[in-house]
């Protein structure tokens, strides 16, 4: 009998066994080791992204027209003091030779320093500005356009290459030929500067000599006086009479 119950007991614990639900593991956190695998990985790709960014940023200043600061800046014509003043601080960010190294760090950080500083500089900026404005005359006087014409005007609306970049290519032919007639002025300069000084340094000379021979002359006077007084006393012979016969 008691045999019978331990049968009954046991087949009835093996049905509640199989009966009893199965924990799903498909939605189990991973494990501690994983989750820092992960974030590292993230880490990485993050500094790798933000160096890639510093490079572009770095090379697109170096690759700039360096007598544009527009163009070295990235700002638009119409920029104002407190955009130029953003556009600087943040790509500065990105280069500063503290913060990313590159061959030419330095060169570009230099470049994005002048050229907010040449656009703070309200003469600097207004002599540039002329010299945009005179490249869109020139562009729209070659399509015969007015010069005074929006850039809404038919003819200018469905330009191919568009007017911003036929005029960015006129300012940098004109600021080149600009530039070109300053250094040969300078040049013109420094070698008309260095004749002057040449003759001025031969002046010079010329002087320091003939008060040197003075100086000279002077200081031997004394001899020649005392050489006069000694000829003058016995250097001459007294005259022998003549015999007649």
């Amino acid at each position: 009998m008691a045999s019978t119950s331990n049968a009954v007991a046991s087949t009835s614990s093996s049905k509640t066994t199989d009966s009893e639900p199965t924990v799903s593991t498909s939605n189990a956190q991973p494990p501690a080791s994983e989750s820092v695998d992960i974030s590292d990985i993230d880490k990485i790709l993050a500094a790798e992204a933000s160096t890639l960014q510093r490079e572009e940023e770095c090379n697109r200043v170096l690759g700039a027209f360096k007598l544009n600061p527009y163009d070295i800046l990235g700002v638009e014509l119409d920029a104002d003091e407190n955009e130029i003043h953003k556009a600087y601080r943040k790509k500065s960010l990105l280069i500063h030779p503290d913060r990313f190294h590159h061959p030419r760090g330095p060169e570009a950080f230099d470049l994005l320093k002048k050229a907010e500083t040449d656009l703070l500089n309200e003469e600097k900026r207004k002599l540039l500005d002329k010299t945009i404005a005179d490249a869109r005359m020139l562009v729209l006087r070659s399509l015969g356009v007015p010069s005074d014409a929006p850039d809404t005007h038919d003819k200018i609306r469905f330009l191919r290459p568009p007017l911003r970049e036929r005029v960015k290519a006129k300012a940098k032919e004109i600021m080149i030929d600009e530039e070109l007639r300053r250094r040969r002025t300078v040049k013109m300069t420094m070698i008309a500067e260095g004749a002057e000084a040449q003759r001025a340094e031969k002046e010079q000379t010329e002087r320091k000599r003939k008060t040197e021979e003075k100086a000279k002359w002077e200081d031997s006077r004394e001899a020649r006086v005392t050489d006069w007084r000694s000829f003058q006393k016995g250097g001459k012979k007294a005259k022998r009479p003549k015999v007649l016969g």
